[in-house]
Protein backbone atom coordinates (compact mmCIF):
# COMPACT_ATOMS: atom_id res chain seq x y z
CA UNK A 1 0.00 0.00 0.00
CA UNK A 2 2.82 2.09 0.87
CA UNK A 3 4.02 1.71 -2.58
CA UNK A 4 1.37 2.39 -4.35
CA UNK A 5 0.63 6.03 -2.49
CA UNK A 6 4.83 6.62 -3.20
CA UNK A 7 4.10 5.98 -6.90
CA UNK A 8 0.75 7.78 -6.75
CA UNK A 9 2.53 10.67 -4.80
CA UNK A 10 5.03 10.65 -7.54
CA UNK A 11 2.78 10.87 -10.53
CA UNK A 12 1.12 13.79 -8.87
CA UNK A 13 4.44 15.69 -9.14
CA UNK A 14 5.40 14.94 -12.56
CA UNK A 15 1.75 16.02 -13.20
CA UNK A 16 2.41 19.04 -11.60
CA UNK A 17 5.54 20.01 -13.22
CA UNK A 18 4.46 19.45 -16.36
CA UNK A 19 1.18 21.97 -15.65
CA UNK A 20 3.48 24.37 -14.34
CA UNK A 21 6.29 24.56 -17.29
CA UNK A 22 3.29 24.05 -19.80
CA UNK A 23 1.57 26.45 -18.11
CA UNK A 24 2.11 29.53 -20.75
CA UNK A 25 0.88 26.72 -23.70
CA UNK A 26 -2.26 26.17 -21.33
CA UNK A 27 -3.39 29.64 -21.33
CA UNK A 28 -2.79 30.03 -24.94
CA UNK A 29 -5.50 26.88 -25.72
CA UNK A 30 -7.86 29.05 -23.19
CA UNK A 31 -7.28 32.23 -24.54
CA UNK A 32 -11.05 32.59 -25.68
CA UNK A 33 -11.91 32.63 -22.33
CA UNK A 34 -9.71 34.77 -20.92
CA UNK A 35 -11.85 38.01 -22.83
CA UNK A 36 -9.77 38.60 -25.92
CA UNK A 37 -12.15 38.81 -29.23
CA UNK A 38 -11.50 36.60 -32.18
CA UNK A 39 -11.16 38.97 -35.17
CA UNK A 40 -10.49 36.39 -37.41
CA UNK A 41 -10.24 32.49 -37.32
CA UNK A 42 -7.52 31.49 -34.79
CA UNK A 43 -6.54 35.19 -34.44
CA UNK A 44 -7.34 36.59 -30.67
CA UNK A 45 -6.93 40.35 -29.97
CA UNK A 46 -6.70 41.44 -26.40
CA UNK A 47 -9.89 43.88 -25.46
CA UNK A 48 -7.43 46.82 -24.87
CA UNK A 49 -6.08 46.92 -28.23
CA UNK A 50 -7.61 49.96 -30.64
CA UNK A 51 -8.60 48.63 -33.93
CA UNK A 52 -6.93 45.58 -34.01
CA UNK A 53 -8.78 44.64 -37.04
CA UNK A 54 -5.98 46.47 -38.30
CA UNK A 55 -3.70 44.14 -37.44
CA UNK A 56 -5.10 41.40 -39.98
CA UNK A 57 -3.33 43.32 -42.87
CA UNK A 58 0.31 42.43 -41.18
CA UNK A 59 -1.07 38.92 -40.49
CA UNK A 60 -2.03 38.39 -43.70
CA UNK A 61 1.00 39.90 -45.56
CA UNK A 62 3.29 37.51 -43.05
CA UNK A 63 1.86 34.41 -44.20
CA UNK A 64 1.89 35.58 -47.68
CA UNK A 65 5.81 36.52 -47.66
CA UNK A 66 6.89 32.96 -46.18
CA UNK A 67 4.51 31.33 -49.10
CA UNK A 68 6.26 33.62 -51.71
CA UNK A 69 9.52 32.37 -49.92
CA UNK A 70 9.11 28.33 -49.06
CA UNK A 71 5.54 27.92 -50.51
CA UNK A 72 2.18 26.86 -49.19
CA UNK A 73 2.13 26.76 -45.67
CA UNK A 74 0.29 23.90 -43.57
CA UNK A 75 0.67 25.10 -40.00
CA UNK A 76 -2.65 26.98 -38.38
CA UNK A 77 -1.33 28.24 -35.18
CA UNK A 78 -3.23 30.09 -33.14
CA UNK A 79 -2.28 34.24 -32.68
CA UNK A 80 -2.65 36.71 -30.07
CA UNK A 81 -2.22 39.98 -30.00
CA UNK A 82 -1.66 41.51 -27.09
CA UNK A 83 -1.84 45.20 -26.22
CA UNK A 84 1.47 45.80 -23.85
CA UNK A 85 4.63 43.76 -22.36
CA UNK A 86 2.39 42.37 -18.78
CA UNK A 87 -0.55 41.03 -20.87
CA UNK A 88 2.75 39.49 -23.46
CA UNK A 89 3.93 38.54 -19.83
CA UNK A 90 0.84 36.38 -19.05
CA UNK A 91 1.40 34.36 -22.12
CA UNK A 92 5.24 33.86 -21.11
CA UNK A 93 5.88 36.27 -24.20
CA UNK A 94 8.08 38.83 -24.24
CA UNK A 95 7.26 42.58 -26.00
CA UNK A 96 8.11 41.18 -29.26
CA UNK A 97 6.82 37.95 -30.02
CA UNK A 98 7.08 34.35 -28.79
CA UNK A 99 5.74 31.04 -30.34
CA UNK A 100 4.87 28.18 -28.00
CA UNK A 101 5.02 24.84 -30.04
CA UNK A 102 2.88 21.81 -28.26
CA UNK A 103 2.01 18.29 -29.63
CA UNK A 104 -1.11 20.20 -30.09
CA UNK A 105 -0.08 22.77 -32.35
CA UNK A 106 1.70 26.10 -32.26
CA UNK A 107 0.48 29.40 -30.42
CA UNK A 108 2.27 32.84 -31.66
CA UNK A 109 1.88 35.75 -29.17
CA UNK A 110 2.63 39.05 -30.88
CA UNK A 111 3.76 41.90 -28.30
CA UNK A 112 3.47 45.46 -28.91
CA UNK A 113 6.68 45.61 -30.88
CA UNK A 114 5.96 42.38 -33.13
CA UNK A 115 2.54 42.95 -34.94
CA UNK A 116 4.29 43.48 -38.11
CA UNK A 117 5.08 41.85 -41.11
CA UNK A 118 8.76 40.88 -40.23
CA UNK A 119 8.51 39.12 -36.83
CA UNK A 120 4.87 37.68 -38.10
CA UNK A 121 6.75 36.36 -40.69
CA UNK A 122 9.25 34.50 -38.57
CA UNK A 123 6.80 33.14 -35.85
CA UNK A 124 4.97 31.69 -38.77
CA UNK A 125 8.32 29.76 -40.10
CA UNK A 126 8.42 28.43 -36.64
CA UNK A 127 5.23 27.11 -36.60
CA UNK A 128 5.50 25.63 -40.04
CA UNK A 129 8.95 23.55 -39.22
CA UNK A 130 7.10 22.46 -36.34
CA UNK A 131 4.65 21.26 -38.09
CA UNK A 132 6.36 19.90 -40.78
CA UNK A 133 8.70 17.66 -38.80
CA UNK A 134 6.18 16.78 -35.74
CA UNK A 135 6.51 17.69 -32.00
CA UNK A 136 8.57 14.40 -31.18
CA UNK A 137 11.20 14.86 -34.13
CA UNK A 138 11.54 18.76 -33.71
CA UNK A 139 12.29 18.28 -30.20
CA UNK A 140 14.58 15.34 -31.41
CA UNK A 141 16.28 16.89 -34.58
CA UNK A 142 15.92 20.21 -35.01
CA UNK A 143 18.56 22.87 -33.57
CA UNK A 144 17.67 26.20 -32.40
CA UNK A 145 19.80 28.29 -34.42
CA UNK A 146 19.07 26.09 -37.82
CA UNK A 147 15.26 27.23 -36.30
CA UNK A 148 15.90 30.85 -35.81
CA UNK A 149 18.08 31.21 -39.01
CA UNK A 150 15.31 29.42 -41.57
CA UNK A 151 12.66 32.18 -39.75
CA UNK A 152 15.42 35.12 -40.58
CA UNK A 153 15.55 34.32 -43.99
CA UNK A 154 11.98 36.00 -44.56
CA UNK A 155 12.56 38.66 -41.54
CA UNK A 156 13.54 41.74 -43.12
CA UNK A 157 14.77 44.02 -40.26
CA UNK A 158 17.85 45.81 -41.05
CA UNK A 159 20.17 44.41 -38.94
CA UNK A 160 18.95 40.73 -39.63
CA UNK A 161 19.98 41.42 -43.79
CA UNK A 162 22.89 39.16 -44.73
CA UNK A 163 24.60 42.22 -46.56
CA UNK A 164 24.36 43.98 -42.95
CA UNK A 165 25.96 41.36 -40.74
CA UNK A 166 29.85 41.07 -40.46
CA UNK A 167 30.65 38.34 -38.55
CA UNK A 168 33.66 35.80 -38.93
CA UNK A 169 33.45 31.71 -40.33
CA UNK A 170 34.82 30.88 -36.84
CA UNK A 171 31.61 32.40 -35.25
CA UNK A 172 29.19 31.19 -37.77
CA UNK A 173 30.19 27.31 -37.28
CA UNK A 174 30.53 27.97 -33.58
CA UNK A 175 26.95 28.91 -33.27
CA UNK A 176 26.09 25.60 -35.42
CA UNK A 177 27.41 23.93 -31.96
CA UNK A 178 23.68 26.06 -30.05
CA UNK A 179 21.58 22.97 -30.19
CA UNK A 180 19.45 24.39 -27.31
CA UNK A 181 17.73 27.19 -26.05
CA UNK A 182 19.71 28.01 -22.86
CA UNK A 183 22.63 28.10 -25.35
CA UNK A 184 21.49 29.98 -28.12
CA UNK A 185 19.62 32.60 -25.62
CA UNK A 186 22.45 33.23 -23.42
CA UNK A 187 21.52 36.52 -22.55
CA UNK A 188 25.12 38.34 -23.62
CA UNK A 189 25.50 36.91 -27.08
CA UNK A 190 21.86 36.30 -27.56
CA UNK A 191 21.75 38.97 -30.53
CA UNK A 192 24.90 37.83 -32.47
CA UNK A 193 23.64 34.12 -32.18
CA UNK A 194 20.79 35.34 -33.94
CA UNK A 195 23.42 37.05 -36.81
CA UNK A 196 25.42 33.61 -36.96
CA UNK A 197 22.62 31.46 -37.43
CA UNK A 198 21.38 33.80 -40.75
CA UNK A 199 23.94 33.43 -41.99
CA UNK A 200 24.81 29.85 -41.18
CA UNK A 201 21.23 29.11 -43.62
CA UNK A 202 22.38 31.22 -46.44
CA UNK A 203 23.45 28.28 -48.72
CA UNK A 204 19.61 27.10 -48.11
CA UNK A 205 17.66 26.38 -51.07
CA UNK A 206 14.04 27.91 -50.31
CA UNK A 207 12.02 25.57 -52.08
CA UNK A 208 14.53 22.67 -50.93
CA UNK A 209 12.94 23.39 -47.14
CA UNK A 210 10.10 21.39 -46.99
CA UNK A 211 11.03 18.16 -48.72
CA UNK A 212 13.96 18.04 -46.39
CA UNK A 213 11.99 18.83 -43.65
CA UNK A 214 9.61 15.82 -44.58
CA UNK A 215 12.59 13.76 -44.51
CA UNK A 216 13.56 14.36 -40.93
CA UNK A 217 9.85 13.68 -40.20
CA UNK A 218 9.72 10.37 -41.94
CA UNK A 219 13.39 9.77 -39.64
CA UNK A 220 16.53 10.94 -41.18
CA UNK A 221 18.55 13.03 -38.49
CA UNK A 222 19.47 16.43 -39.52
CA UNK A 223 22.97 16.26 -39.77
CA UNK A 224 22.37 13.88 -42.73
CA UNK A 225 19.80 16.18 -44.26
CA UNK A 226 21.13 19.27 -44.16
CA UNK A 227 24.91 18.17 -44.35
CA UNK A 228 26.21 21.42 -43.02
Amino acid sequence: MKVIKLVALLCLVVIAAGLFWQRHAIACEAVSLSGYQMIAPGVFASPELNNPDSLLTPVRKGKERVEATFGVLTARPTLILVANAEQAADFGANSTATAHFTPFGTCMVLGPKGQNVDVIAHEWVHAEVGQRVGWFRFRQEIPVWFNEGVALMVDHRSPFLVKNIHLSQAEVDAVKQLNTGGAFFDGANTHKHYLASRLAVESLEPASLYSKLARIRDGENFDRVFQW
